[in-house]
């Protein structure tokens, strides 16, 4: 099923939009009247040339998706909130090199500098709030949060995951609390909303748009959003929380295209704010990565590429230009298993004639030294785990892609290039180097589990932690809430629901505290209470 609207022009013109019409029908042809699914803009040189929706916006009610429906962004908001800061820069109100804390003393101190500039391309070191809101006894969606819930999560941050600009670090803590530092900058009384909404929504004749402050406001036309259960078929992911500025924007994709023009003639912010917004930042090594000011800047099939994605709840988002080509196009689903940035690149190709890269020529390895490659690595920074298998004499990252030998102890896969060396891999990305190094599995005996158990506490969290052998199993509870089986990975260590869980030694060999870790809040540390 599928709504559309078309640019008007020629004859010849509609003839080969036509024909493009049919093909975005068959890459968005797994949507239809059963199923959530999804909205397609595209502009070309200024000019909307298609928008089209696919699916349902609302499957109890049967309502149909449109051009018109309006959707949560997720993180695709993140250049919105960027832009916000680069007005206010741009306007003498703040410096992209002040302090976070010169307008959120909330924070503490931590030596070095963390400075807006840092935020705004994940160069902050903060944890992701997320993590810290679970380890306080928060379960995702158990509370309605709120931005100055999360700086008050922030401001109990005892340390960083990182030096401030040395390493690229994605997380949402930084953008979420900078709605709260534009309205302090400003200090004239008005909300974030009001900026955005004054600064660069009216401008732009945005009329679709703005933030999900209150999640329970009636907004026309808005998709509900869905994700798959197996034996139910669609359950609601909708979220229910107050916080914005990392995501959290309602909006539709004919509004993200006269955002994308923006790019082009600068109306809000002029040249100077158009260039700096899409400038990659530079780590303190001086390597330049792909993500600018809420924004990655990249080469796709060999053209260049301006795009972000989001996904929250059920939502998945994805907005992209290709400045070379004057072709912008934006993608929102209301379906947690649609894959945006695919059915988006495939759309685009259709006005770039971009054609989709070679797959790498594989290097002959054999089968022994695909074997010698397989294991349990731990991500050195966080603690978590990944394992290497051989399948079908592929080497691939279990739950994740297939690794393609390029050179000798050289691979290639999921966008990231691999790197072997004895019992170590580096895995390259445009953003940076993430060590792994091989570790043994192990399962710990009864005595073993024993010595873990015990109470826990962090000054970051406010809640104890409850670690219990029982039954050959160690679990841990965080405060009140049910406790959750430990997965043992390697000595002293586990994994709890993709977060890892380490615990520390002293020197005669007892357990003295715990650290929690995952991708995006590296080493959130635990004291055990005597």
């Amino acid at each position: 099923m599928r709504t559309l609207v078309f640019g008007l022009a020629l004859p010849v013109f509609l003839l080969a939009q036509s024909s493009k019409q049919a093909e975005v029908d068959k890459i968005f042809s797994a949507f239809n009247t059963h199923t959530p699914g999804c909205a397609v803009g595209v502009s070309h040189r200024g000019e909307v040339v298609l928008k089209a929706g696919y699916g349902m916006a609302d499957l109890e009610r049967n309502v149909a998706i449109t051009p018109d429906t309006v959707f949560e962004s997720g993180s695709v908001a993140k250049q919105f909130t960027a832009a916000a800061l680069l007005l206010l820069a741009q306007r003498g109100k703040i410096s992209l090199d002040d302090p976070m804390r010169k307008y959120l003393p909330e924070l503490p101190d931590y030596g070095a500098p963390l400075t807006i500039r840092h935020v705004i391309s994940h160069l902050s070191g903060l944890r992701e709030w997320r993590l810290l809101a679970s380890f306080s006894g928060i379960a995702e969606g158990s509370h309605v949060l709120t931005n100055r819930d999360l700086l008050r999560f922030a401001s109990k941050q005892r340390a960083l995951n990182f030096d401030p600009g040395s390493t690229y670090s994605y997380t949402n803590t930084g953008f979420n609390i900078a709605t709260i530092l534009v309205e302090r900058a400003t200090n004239d009384g008005k909300s974030f909303e009001d900026f955005t909404r004054e600064n660069i929504f009216e401008p732009l004749h945005m009329s679709h748009t703005r933030w999900r402050s209150n999640f329970r406001q009636v907004v026309a036309y808005r998709a509900l959003a869905y994700g798959p259960a197996a034996g139910i078929g669609w359950v609601q992911q909708t979220p229910i929380e107050n916080i914005f500025g990392a995501g959290g924007m309602l909006s539709t994709v004919g509004d993200w295209l006269l955002w994308n023009e923006n790019f082009t003639h600068g109306k809000v912010g002029g040249p100077e704010f158009v260039k700096a917004q899409q400038t990659p930042a530079v780590l303190t090594n001086g390597k330049t990565i792909s993500y600018a000011a809420g924004l990655i800047v990249s080469t796709i099939d060999g053209v260049r590429e301006v795009s972000h994605g989001g996904a929250t709840g059920g939502y998945r988002t994805w907005l992209a230009r290709y400045p070379d080509q004057g072709v912008s196009v934006a993608v929102m689903c209301n379906a947690g298993s649609a894959n945006p940035a695919q059915l988006g690149r495939e759309t685009a190709r259709l006005w770039t004639g971009a054609v989709p890269a070679a797959k790498p020529v594989p290097f002959a390895v054999d089968a022994a030294t695909l074997q010698q490659l397989a294991g349990m690595y731990r991500r050195m920074r966080d603690n978590t785990v990944v394992e290497l298998r051989v399948r079908d004499g592929k080497l691939v990252v279990d739950r994740g892609p297939e690794l393609v030998p390029t050179a000798a102890g050289a691979f290639s896969g999921g966008g990231s290039q691999f790197q072997f060396d004895h019992d170590r891999f580096r895995m390259a990305t445009p953003d940076g180097e993430i060590l792994f190094e091989r570790v043994s599995p192990t399962t710990p005996g009864a005595a073993d589990l024993s010595s873990y158990a015990g109470r826990y506490e962090s000054p970051e969290t406010g809640e104890p932690l409850t670690v219990a052998a029982k039954g050959g199993a160690l679990t841990l509870a965080i405060g009140v809430n049910d406790a959750v089986v430990l997965k043992p990975t390697f000595k002293d260590a586990f994994m709890m629901q993709g977060t890892s869980i380490r615990f520390h030694r002293d020197s005669s060999g007892k357990v003295i505290g715990l650290s929690a870790g995952d991708d995006r809040a590296w080493d959130l540390r635990f004291t055990r209470i005597k």
